[in-house]
């Protein structure tokens, strides 16, 4: 079966040394190493680090390519409490924030999703966290088990946006994520879904997956990942996340920016080899084969190659060996090859996605990053006969002068013995729709963000862009439709006006001066389109009829600031994760209980005295189970779900309401009264009319009694049902 050609529109990314595609492209063309010693904010070298590869429960190398902060996350951005975001694991948290990324780089508006047939496909290996926390089994609730069982890798991105389509976890080594890419274009090309966000992750958080690399012999002594070169001896792994959203080439209009199209891909594996972490290449050059016919692209029309680049002698003759066999000689110039591991480190499971972008952007810039560390080809590979070439330096991708866009392949391989292969070439032009307005002389910009700090941040950012980039990818007509037809409008928000670059810069700086003003308009500009900033900024709006020229083409913006704060079981400490795992840890001191008031002191005085009162015992009851200051809480007109309050958490609040209150609580009322003021109302009526037991009559029996009778799946949707009649918003 032919594949349709699919369209990659989005993507977001934490690699070393980059949180955004502009970054990640930037450092590539430099030719810049991400990687460096590991610190000891992370692990405790001095106890793990030997340089001889037979020292049991050791590591080889200090090298490696890390993110700057794992142990961080921004409750705002998921919307749970920090008690949940401490047992989540981290490869879970920086998965989200590059689905968040890769939608809003991608144009499309978190709302605009909901409920539609759009899948996950996520790559995922190993499990640190997991084992780190299971040191200590008094350590392990019902939140461990959300926070670290692989598939909520995937489950949990579909959840937040409220995604219906597939949500997947690949777990094939190496190359797990390119398989997820696989399985994606596969549900788009079968029409299970019409949008797909693919990609992996892993993060280095316990020292055991690297000893047992090392007991395995693929870590680097040099320290260096040396793909294609003599020198190559082994990898040093590196840590990120990168994910894309793809749809079918068929359902892109012209505001879309499209990266570049995948024509082809295929996966298979080694079979019974001489054993299974040894490449084969006939299976290798079989998925290249399989690849090119799938999407009607003729081999040696390939004019680079990202290699997967564990930095194997032989393993890198491998594959070279693979791809000049299905290319062969006919071409008039070489295939390129190069390696991006060689610049973040191998990312394992992640490996795959990092080079997937790598070659994206590559096609989107029409030009070829350096492959750095290669001093000497590696003498395996006869590059000539096999008609290849190492890419060493940053240049112009090739014009073979046959009208032919360019092509380029990525290949995958893992030590179980798995291949996947991907064939994307350059996005064809899309010409604006017809009537688009010329450059006008005014322009709306508009920001929003979830917190203040984070939207003036935000306009930092933008600001900053505006000042970096004049070329068309920052055409202002461009960025505003960007800002105000592509992006998830939040509920902090702020809109300038002016007649040019210049002017909405002084804007954005007026506002970071003075934020506490959210409408700055220079002088001259029309009335209308004041109307129409005002009308955003009091409801989140957008006026398309109010605005000349409200067609455009997205562009990539700057990236949501996310607010991370530290949540970290901090018993997990680098000294306790360098050391190997004991029966037991120091005994950690428990905060002290929120001090409440006794349920007596409700039931004296005016009814509205009480029931502000009330509202102020809720509010402390809400800030311990988030583990918040009350006075930070803002809780005005949210429901207890906004807040961050899920099922488990909604039992914890139940509990300490009812032993503080002296009184008995169905679950069910926290449903029924989601937010805190109509709570308080409820529960002065209940001291009312009673001195502990709730009512089981009329309406409130009925309903436990049905709720009771339920199975899991009928109460979820009961739950489910009750949060749509509330219009409760999940994300934005």
């Amino acid at each position: 079966m032919r594949c349709e050609a699919i369209a990659v529109v989005g993507m977001g990314l934490r690699f070393p040394g980059a949180e955004c595609p502009r970054t990640l492209w930037r450092n590539l063309c430099k030719g810049l190493d991400a990687t460096g010693d590991i610190p000891a904010s992370r692990w405790e070298m001095g106890l793990l680090h030997e340089p001889a590869p037979d020292r049991p429960g050791r590591i080889r190398n200090r090298r490696a390519g890390l993110l700057d902060d794992v142990a961080s996350v921004d409750p705002q951005a998921f919307r749970l409490s920090r008690r949940e975001l401490r047992q989540m694991d981290p490869q879970h948290r920086v998965l989200f924030e590059c689905a968040w990324r890769a939608l809003e780089d991608a144009g499309i508006p978190f709302d605009t999703l909901r409920g539609s047939n759009t899948g996950v496909f996520v790559g995922i290996n190993f499990s640190d966290f997991q084992r780190m926390l299971a040191r200590d089994w008094a350590a392990l609730d019902g939140y461990s088990l959300l926070g670290t069982t692989p598939s909520f890798a995937a489950n949990r991105i579909s959840h937040a946006f409220d995604l219906r389509g597939p949500s997947t976890c690949s777990s094939v080594g190496c190359a797990s994520s390119t398989t997820a890419l696989h399985e994606a274009c596969r549900s788009l090309m079968l029409g299970e879904v019409d949008c797909a966000i693919a990609g992996g992750v892993e993060l280095m958080l316990s020292p055991d997956s690297s000893i047992m690399l090392s007991q395995a012999g693929v870590l680097s002594a040099r320290g260096q990942c040396r793909t294609l070169d003599a020198g190559a001896d082994g990898y040093i792994r590196g840590e990120g996340a990168g994910l894309v959203v793809l749809k079918p080439l068929s359902r892109v209009d012209a505001s879309d920016r499209v990266y570049a199209v995948i024509r082809g891909s295929a996966v298979n594996h080694n079979g019974r080899n001489e054993w299974i972490m040894a490449s084969s290449v006939e299976a290798q050059t079989e998925v290249i084969r399989q690849a090119c016919s799938r999407g009607g692209v003729e081999a040696e029309s390939l004019d680079y190659v990202e290699l997967h680049g564990s930095a194997f002698l032989k393993g890198d003759a491998a594959e070279a060996i693979a791809i000049g066999a299905v290319l062969g000689g006919a071409r008039t110039a070489p295939c390129r090859l190069g390696a991006v591991s060689n610049n973040l480190g191998y990312l394992g499971a992640a490996a795959g996605i990092a080079q997937f972008i790598k070659v994206c952007l590559s096609l989107h810039h029409r030009t070829l990053p350096p492959t750095i560390h290669v001093d000497s080809p590696n003498p395996h590979i006869a590059f000539g006969e096999l008609g290849l070439r190492i890419q060493s330096e940053l240049e112009a991708w090739p014009d073979r002068g046959t009208g032919a866009p360019p092509r380029a392949g990525v290949v995958s391989t893992s030590l179980g013995g798995s291949n996947a292969f991907v064939i994307l070439e350059a996005s064809p032009e899309f010409p604006l729709t017809e009537g688009i307005a010329a450059p006008s002389s005014g322009h709306l910009l508009v920001l929003s963000a979830l917190t203040p700090e984070a939207l003036r941040q935000q306009s930092h950012q933008v600001l900053d862009f505006l000042a970096e980039t004049t070329d068309p990818a920052g055409r202002l007509e461009d960025v505003c439709f960007t800002a105000m037809f592509k992006r998830q409008h939040h509920r902090h928000r702020v809109a300038v006006i002016a007649g040019g670059r210049e002017g909405l810069m002084r804007m954005l700086k007026a506002f970071i001066d003075s934020p506490e003003q959210t409408l700055w308009v220079e002088e001259g500009q029309p009335t209308q389109r004041v109307e129409a900033a005002r009308t955003y900024l009091e409801s989140g709006r957008v006026w398309r009829e109010a605005l000349p020229g409200r067609e455009g083409r997205c562009v990539s913006l700057p990236v949501y600031p996310f607010q991370r704060q530290r949540l970290w079981p901090e018993w997990l400490s680098p000294e306790v994760v360098s050391r190997a795992p004991s029966l037991s840890r120091p005994a950690a001191a428990e905060a002290p209980a929120p001090h409440g008031t006794a349920g007596k002191d409700f039931r004296e005085g005016a009814s509205e005295a009480r029931e502000a009162r009330l509202l102020e015992f809720l509010q402390e009851q809400v800030a311990a189970v988030l583990e918040v200051e009350p006075a930070g809480l803002d809780a005005r007109g949210r429901t207890l779900f906004e807040l961050g309050l899920n099922s488990v958490a909604l039992v914890m609040l139940k509990g300490r309401i009812a032993q503080e209150l002296g009184v008995a609580l169905p679950t069910t009322l926290l449903f029924e009264h989601p937010r805190l003021e109509s709570l308080a109302a409820r529960l002065r009526g209940l001291l009312d009319s009673q001195a502990g037991a709730p009512p089981e009559a009329g309406e409130d029996a009925a309903l436990v009694e049905r709720i009771s009778g339920l199975s899991e799946a009928q109460a979820r949707e009961l739950i489910a049902r009750k949060l749509a009649e509330l219009s409760l918003e999940e994300v934005g």
